[in-house]
């Protein structure tokens, strides 16, 4: 699907059309091939730059075609989504924001509601013909996103770090390792997106000026809050889950030593009955009595034997 749209500059916001012209955002989500086509030839964008944008795997990075005057960003943004017994899930996929001499094109393979932001007017002077400052302030908002999400993260971690305390259950530590894996995500990303933003600073290769130069400095300072945050709430998280695993474990352990030592108490009225249904001469054994003495002799062994497992605290 395409969606084009242009500034209106007497209404000070985006409307949308259907041809594609000079001087308009056109958002690509899973475009056909046909679509691919009418971008090749109308918005005249290199057909790699096609394929790059369309790949899951595609790593964050910048590109420039010289034959066709066109620039390709690739900038991971940080996606959430809920599995089937509604957890989050946090993620990152990779957008192609590619620039041309006359358009800026985005391309993802799912519709996000980032940019549905952008289409809804609610990102403030937003304007695809000045291109360079439109591909800044989509940079700027994933990043900022980055931020979003990190802090909902922390808010669920602590959700779930009280509920740990007070009772431990499988499907919290699946909700901490769930979190652990969409950080590791997160920070992968914008570190490879800190390469795309400093190869732009240092090269400068979309010709930048003063205030877009400033712009991309405020999207280095976020990427950098973004990153020290992830990393912090990553090394919460792995302590979290390493101290839990190691409660288990010595709830695990206490289990097994109380158990033990009431197994070994319990095996004493076990013997000494054993020892008197021998055919063998022992002392009170005749007596009418005997099987109140040979409780009373259980009794005192296993009492002596628990008081000794109680001193060195095994229950």
């Amino acid at each position: 699907m395409l969606a084009i749209y242009k500034f209106d500059d007497n209404a000070g916001a985006l409307r949308t059309q259907t041809k594609i012209t000079a001087d308009v955002w056109i958002n690509a989500v899973n475009p056909t091939p046909d679509e691919l086509n009418l971008l090749q030839t109308k918005a005249r964008v290199p057909e790699a730059f096609l394929l790059y944008g369309l790949d899951p795997d595609e790593g964050a990075r910048y590109e420039y075609d010289e034959d066709a005057d066109t620039h390709l960003l690739i900038f991971d943004m940080p996606v959430v989504a809920q599995d089937a017994k509604g957890r989050v899930n946090y993620s990152t996929v990779p957008l192609a924001i590619i620039l041309t001499t006359t358009a800026i094109i985005t391309i993802d393979a799912a519709a996000q509601p980032l940019l549905a932001k952008f289409a809804e007017n609610q990102v403030a002077n937003f304007n695809p013909a000045h291109r360079q400052t439109a591909a800044l302030q989509l940079m700027y908002q994933v990043t900022v996103a980055y931020l979003a999400y990190l802090r909902d993260i922390n808010k669920i971690r602590e959700a779930t770090d009280v509920k740990l305390q007070n009772n431990l259950k499988n499907e919290e530590l699946y909700a901490l390792m769930q979190m652990q894996r969409g950080l590791v995500y997160f920070v992968m990303s914008l570190k490879t997106d800190r390469n795309v933003l400093d190869q732009l600073k240092r090269s400068n290769p979309l010709q930048l000026n003063e205030d877009d130069a400033d712009l991309l400095d405020d999207i280095i300072i976020e990427n950098q809050q973004g990153t020290e945050m992830a990393q912090i709430s990553s090394s919460i998280i792995n302590e979290t889950a390493d101290t839990y695993s190691n409660i288990i474990n010595n709830n695990m352990n206490g289990v097994m030593k109380f158990l033990t030592s009431y197994s070994i108490i319990l095996t004493i009225p076990t013997l000494v009955f054993s020892f008197y249904g021998m055919n063998v001469e022992l002392p009170w054994a005749n007596l009418h009595v005997s099987w109140i003495i040979t409780i009373i002799i259980s009794l005192i062994i296993g009492a002596l034997l628990a008081l000794q497992f109680w001193r060195n605290k095994y229950f």
